[in-house]
């Protein structure tokens, strides 16, 4: 029912969770590996850990860094990592270099790797769920971002070398299952492949950079603003990605007023570019805010497997997790038999539409909700919840391809 109970908050943007209880003690371990004894060379990694761990440090983490490592040099530094956990509120791994996926299963590649058959994998690659499992057994929040979706060559070598009997490496990096407290950032999307980037940092490190000190953002907005970077520098080539279960509104930088307005990109696209992609979804917007209005703000407890089906479709990702419409059905049914009334609004100006291709786009906007409960002795639910929907155009109109929300102060 834990899930399921997440789920629910989930669909109706209300994590109604303390936002302002900081822990005390945040300590980081940033990895960069680029000077490969089997693959070459990757110019910018050890860059990418050096600014990250910086950037950090003068946030207020405790900083375990590493660059250039090899398989035993990894295991000293993650063991070090468990050690500085003990106490600490906040976890968060970074790691930049080559990365690959075996069934699903996701693993940072050493420098000194020797990955020529697939049976080398365990001896001389580490699974990165495994450094999210200290992080996740000691601490209340644990956040991993992963520049490490390069072109890989191990991929390659380890798939011609491949059996029937063994596992298939796969270039970029595979969705992890859902974990309790955490939230992981990719530079890209599932699968996809990442760039280095030409200058000094990768397109993700430039924009974590860019935008992890802003004092006030919570780190979903955070990660908007990243995507919108990264997107925009790597002329829509390169889409960072999220997943998480995050209990409470997480901020790298605390502030005491609104989270501020994401800045313009660094290198935006080409004005033809851009002005392409606008057209693409063009005067939608219009019909993204009906969509809104018409079925995602006002649900019908009498017509909830319909309505379900219709605006998510056969599954739809939450936080991170994919759904399928009968859970989503069950949830928001179980959810609203709970109210004798309840009311849900678009904050008038709030919505910002950020088009990806002919037929996608992302929704933010601020609704307000107000809940009414059937037991009198219940409490009364009403405040106001920052919503982000990816929304894709099927024939009979958008549906919900993935949501978040975040409370909203």
């Amino acid at each position: 029912m834990g899930r399921l109970a997440i789920l629910a908050w989930a669909f109706l943007g209300l994590l109604l969770l303390s936002a302002d209880a900081e822990p005390a003690r945040r300590v980081a371990l940033v990895i960069g590996n680029g000077t490969y004894a089997e693959a070459g060379t990757l110019a910018n990694p050890v860059n990418d850990a050096l600014d990250i761990a910086a950037k950090l440090r003068s946030i207020g983490f405790e900083v375990i860094e590493g660059n250039d490592l090899g398989k035993r040099e990894l295991e000293r530094s993650i063991g070090e990592f468990s050690d500085a956990l003990e106490g600490a509120g906040v976890g968060l791994f970074y790691y930049a270099g080559h990365g690959l996926q075996v069934d699903g299963r996701n693993y940072i590649v050493p420098v000194d790797a020797r990955l020529d058959m697939p049976v080398k994998l365990q001896l001389e690659a580490v699974p990165i769920d495994e450094v999210l499992d200290i992080m996740e057994q000691q601490t209340k929040v644990s956040l991993v971002f992963l520049d490490a979706c390069r072109n890989n060559p191990f991929a390659r070598s380890l798939s011609r070398t491949a059996t029937t009997r063994s596992a298939k490496a796969l270039a970029g990096l595979a969705q992890f299952d859902s974990t309790r407290g955490s939230f992981i950032a990719f530079s890209t999307a599932p699968g996809a492949v990442a760039m280095d980037g030409t200058g000094r940092n990768s397109p993700f490190a430039s924009a974590l950079l860019r935008h992890i000190a802003e004092p006030g953002q919570s780190i979903n907005d955070m990660m908007i603003a990243v995507r919108r970077d990264v997107v925009s520098q790597t002329r829509e080539s390169q889409r960072p990605w999220e997943q998480g279960s995050l209990l409470e509104r997480f901020e790298f930088v605390p502030g005491d007023g609104p989270a501020p307005k994401p800045k313009p990109a660094a290198e935006p696209a080409p004005a033809q570019q851009v002005a392409a992609l606008e057209r693409s979804v063009g005067d939608d917007k219009a019909s993204i805010e009906q969509f809104l209005r018409r079925d995602y703000l006002t649900p019908d407890a009498r017509t909830m497997a319909e309505t379900v089906k219709r605006i998510y479709g056969p599954s739809a990702t939450i936080f991170g997790t994919r759904y399928d419409a009968d859970a989503i059905v069950k949830v928001k049914t179980d959810w609203f038999a709970q109210w004798a009334s309840w009311s849900l609004g678009l904050e008038p100006g709030s919505l910002e539409i950020t088009p990806h291709g002919e037929d996608r786009a992302d929704a933010a906007f601020a609704m307000r909700y107000d809940y009414v409960p059937k037991d009198k002795s219940a409490v009364r639910l009403t405040g106001k919840a920052r919503v982000t929907l990816g929304l894709v155009k099927a024939e009979e109109g958008w549906r919900i391809e993935s949501e978040t929300s975040q409370a909203m102060q």
